[in-house]
């Protein structure tokens, strides 16, 4: 475990919930700071989870998850040149990069931490939420006073289903995947939840959808369902196995 200060990067689901479970008993040091970078558009369910589990849970140790707001990104649903920063489906079986997350998470929480009072002369260690299923996600930061841990593989290991297991032990229900209410990477079971248990969410999709089809200047389309059809018309009722493999570190696809 590094000697630095601890602030630990709060993704919002399984693997994140269980960091929760292991502070909230001892078994994990607690962090100084908890903090949750709010992309603008986080699925309610995440918000929901955590004020009425999480924060309950980490108010027994003195901590709560604090909020970085989506005011300290640079650019919203589009890069500076203009690119749509989802990893939306292209009409020509093409997918653009995931550059969201980049944008909307892991700058936002440097630029938070640095408001803390955290950089060069006040480095810390950022916890991740990465499991050992996920040990391909665990990258360096890029940044010399933000050193980055992984308390799920070095401290105390834990598979993702070892996560979901100690996260029912500790009483609460299996946490939603942390992602936000357009995320492309969605599979057919997570869309359903979305229109059927989150209507509002469900509408606000489709609509963004739709706006980013009549902004784009290609030929054929852009879409958040694999199937490439409008989102409205995605046959999103038939089962499949599709689900993508994310990650609840906080910073989703790193």
């Amino acid at each position: 475990m590094s000697d630095r200060p601890v602030v630990w990067s709060y993704g919002g689901g399984t693997q994140s919930v269980a960091i929760a479970c292991l502070v909230a008993n001892g078994d994990l040091p607690r962090p100084e700071r908890v903090v949750i970078a709010d992309t603008g558009r986080e699925a309610q369910e995440t918000w929901d989870y955590t004020r009425d589990h999480v924060n309950p849970l980490l108010a027994h140790v003195d901590l709560v998850v604090e909020v970085a707001p989506h005011s300290l990104a640079t650019v919203d649903l589009y890069a500076k040149n203009g690119d749509l920063l989802l990893p939306v489906f292209t009409s020509n079986g093409g997918k653009m990069p995931t550059l969201c997350s980049n944008e909307w998470k892991k700058r936002v929480i440097q630029r938070w931490c640095r408001a803390q009072g955290y950089g060069p002369k006040n480095p810390l260690a950022m916890w991740l939420g990465i499991s050992v299923d996920e040990v391909h996600r665990a990258k360096p930061s890029g940044v010399d006073w933000m050193e980055y841990t992984w308390p799920l593989l070095t401290e105390i290991p834990r598979r993702r289903d070892e996560c979901v297991a100690l996260v029912q032990r500790h009483g609460l229900p299996e946490p939603p995947r942390s992602a936000c209410w357009m995320c492309p990477h969605r599979n057919n079971a997570e869309w359903r939840d979305l229109r059927d248990k989150h209507p509002g969410d469900w509408v606000k999709a489709v609509a963004l959808e739709a706006d980013a089809q009549a902004k784009d200047g290609r030929d054929g389309g852009i879409y958040l369902h694999r199937q490439m059809v409008p989102l409205s018309e995605a046959e999103i009722d038939a089962d499949n196995l599709d689900m993508f493999d994310a990650c609840d570190s906080g910073f989703c696809f790193v």
